[in-house]
């Protein structure tokens, strides 16, 4: 069994009283295989997740969501990846992939210019040099975090720079921010209000549920709505009740 639900078994056992987290859309995500499915079984989660993503937001038809971990080598960046492709390629979706990261995630981004910096005098011009296709699909790729500040590399704010997201909210139906958790404390405030909801992704074997959590509230106390959580790299079964506690 999974150690998240080992630590739900011991807390109980404990006599503690169950937890009552701040309430959130009811919506149960698909469980992903992640790095360990299929390309084939990977397409199919991610079209799943996609559906789930839409029944939470009916209303929007540009959207914006935010794939992140609660700790780093959760396989975000790969999920973030393959959801973007998926929904780009079989939803036939005009979707940009926000690197917000950095790290490696099998895609290697042409030069850009050295003098784009994220601020308010950013252009549609500018923003369109900085983006990246990805050759035969509907699908870019925005490096964001080369346009953060050098001496700061972990801070981005969206709050000084967000003439380029109502930019991309037009230009583009599907916004998808790969958001390393490191970030969450220097740049989570200023663009989780920004985007229509959060998805967090969670190593299901590894990651123990108090931090998801903390993860979670983080996000509501920003602003932001979390719309589910991806199981990650899962191998054993966890029950629904756990996802009632995140």
């Amino acid at each position: 069994m999974s150690r998240i639900y080992d630590a739900l078994e011991n807390y109980r056992e404990a006599g503690a009283a169950p937890l009552e987290p701040a309430p959130s859309p009811p919506v149960a995500p698909p469980r992903v295989d992640g790095t360990n499915g299929s390309r084939a079984g990977m397409e199919l989660e991610m079209s799943s997740l996609y559906q789930t993503i839409t029944a939470a937001l009916p209303d929007s038809e540009h959207r914006s969501i935010l794939f992140v971990g609660s700790r780093s080598s959760e396989g975000t960046s790969t999920i973030a990846r393959e959801f973007s492709k998926t929904v780009a390629s079989r939803m036939e979706k005009e979707v940009v992939l926000v690197d917000c990261d950095g790290s490696y995630n099998g895609l290697i981004y042409p030069e850009m210019d050295p003098d784009l910096r994220l601020d308010a005098s950013l252009s549609a011009g500018q923003i369109e040099k900085a983006l990246c296709p990805v050759d035969g699909t509907s699908l870019c790729i925005l490096p964001l975090f080369r346009l953060s500040d050098p001496d700061r590399p972990q801070v981005i704010d969206f709050g000084n720079g967000g003439g380029f997201w109502n930019f991309l909210k037009e230009r583009f139906e599907l916004i998808v921010v790969d958001f390393p958790p490191a970030m969450m404390y220097t740049s989570g405030p200023s663009i989780i209000p920004l985007v229509d909801g959060v998805i967090i992704v969670v190593e299901a074997e590894r990651t123990r549920w108090q931090v998801a959590l903390s993860v979670k509230e983080k996000v509501i106390k920003s602003g932001g709505t979390v719309l589910g959580v991806v199981f990650n790299k899962q191998q054993h079964y966890i029950p629904q009740f756990i996802y009632n506690y995140l």
